[in-house]
Order: C-alpha cells, then sequence, then structure tokens
C-alpha cells in the first residue's frame, strides 16, 4: 500500500544521518500521504517525524510525542498542517476514534505521521506509506520504507 517509491533501506549512526532519511522521506511523499511510524518505544519515530516536517516546513521545536494529546497540528508557512497522530494510547474502540475524529483528521489535506497505528486506521486511508526503524544491537537505526 505505497503512495511513493521510496528508498527501501537506510542504516542510521547517528542522529544527522536519520535527519537526512528524514529529509528523503519528506521529499518523496505525495501532498496527501499518510506515514506509519513503526518501531519499537524509544526506536526513534518521534525523531524522525520531527525530521519529516521540519522539511516540509513545520518549526521542529513544536514537533513532540503526541502521546497524551494524542494528536498534534503543525502548522506550515505554505500549504495544510501536518498532522501528527499517536495511537498508543488509543484502545481498540471504534468510538473512541470517531470521537477522536480520526476518520476526519485523515481525509484532511496534508501530511499525516502516525506513530503506534492501528491496524484498522487503514479502513479511513486509501493508502500508507510504512516506515519501520529498527534498533540495532551497536545502537543504530535501520530504517526501511515502503
Amino acid at each position: 500500500m505505497s503512495e511513493t517509491a521510496i528508498t527501501p533501506r537506510w542504516l542510521c549512526r547517528t542522529e544527522e544521518e536519520t535527519i537526512a532519511v528524514g529529509r528523503e522521506i519528506a521529499h518523496a511523499l505525495a501532498p496527501d500521504a499518510v506515514v506509519h511510524l513503526v518501531g519499537d518505544l524509544g526506536s526513534g519515530k518521534t525523531f524522525l517525524a520531527r525530521a519529516i516536517a521540519a522539511e516540509l516546513g513545520a518549526d521542529p521545536g513544536e514537533v513532540a510525542s503526541p502521546s497524551f494529546a494524542i494528536v498534534h497540528e503543525y502548522p506550515r508557512p505554505s500549504g495544510p498542517p501536518i498532522i501528527h497522530i499517536d495511537g498508543y494510547r488509543l484502545s481498540g474502540s471504534r468510538r473512541e476514534w470517531l470521537e477522536i475524529g480520526i476518520p476526519e483528521l485523515l481525509a484532511q489535506p496534508g501530511i499525516k505521521l502516525i506513530e503506534w497505528p492501528k491496524r484498522e486506521f487503514e479502513e479511513f486511508e486509501d493508502s500508507h506509506v510504512e516506515v519501520t526503524i529498527q534498533v540495532l544491537d551497536d545502537g543504530s537505526r535501520a530504517i526501511s520504507a515502503g
């Protein structure tokens, strides 16, 4: 379910390399792309989201984990805002998603970055790009997208 062709795999040993990958991903995204950020706790999902959002014109100082707020919106000087959703604290209750407005958020214009996506969100998406971050034994990150 990929919207765009993105290099399938990167190995990042430094934060700078991860930021470069975020920039590359940002440039490959369609204007209304939905991006699922997948990885274990502490793998760098929010860090990568910040790099993507910054490259797309959002203030990187505004980008934070939406774990408690569940949804953050980052304005951009040109174009629709970036929507950042964290599904970690969301239950499996469809009613909860509807009350929060997940279907409407996913339907509005602009890039949507989703950490801890629920597979059931896919029914509200036309398609998505899945970005997976794996922490390797040496602390580097293997990032794949497709």
